[in-house]
């Protein structure tokens, strides 16, 4: 039977961004969910509404699929720290780095990241980065 892990899911890969050096030193703690501070301070992490639909195979028990949406803010001259920052991320995630207390993580795949300029300021940049990840409850 499916069943959604959207909850364990961002907290699993929000403390596993906090706990790797090369992406927390950047943004000292600054990981939010869909609400950051309207007088945040740059460089930080919004993780974004995950969309989560149901998964099921043979030899797995109350799975879920999730597409996770992660955005890295940065502020300079040029965009190479906001790729910086996207690149710390994804190298953070995979699923050897990310325990899920109580479930299995099939997978958990990187998929793209793009990196624009963040509206009308032209040294705010926005990195995109797409993942997606298959959770199961595992077997007693």
């Amino acid at each position: 039977m499916p069943a959604d892990h959207s909850l364990k899911l961002r907290q699993a890969i929000v403390s596993r961004l906090l706990a790797d050096a090369a992406v927390s030193d950047a943004v000292e703690a600054r990981v939010y969910g869909l609400r950051t501070p309207a007088t945040r301070k740059f460089p930080f992490i919004r993780y974004d509404g995950p969309i989560a639909a149901p998964f099921e195979a043979t030899g797995h028990h109350d799975g879920s699929e999730h597409d996770v949406t992660l955005h890295a803010f940065t502020k300079g001259e040029d965009e190479d720290d906001c790729h910086a920052l996207a690149a710390a991320i994804v190298a953070s995630l995979s699923a050897d780095t990310l325990p899920l207390d109580g479930l299995g993580l099939i997978s958990l795949d990187w998929l793209d990241t793009q990196v624009i300029v963040d509206g009308d300021d032209t040294q705010a940049f926005h990195a995109i980065i797409r993942l997606e990840a298959t959770t199961t409850v595992l077997a007693e």
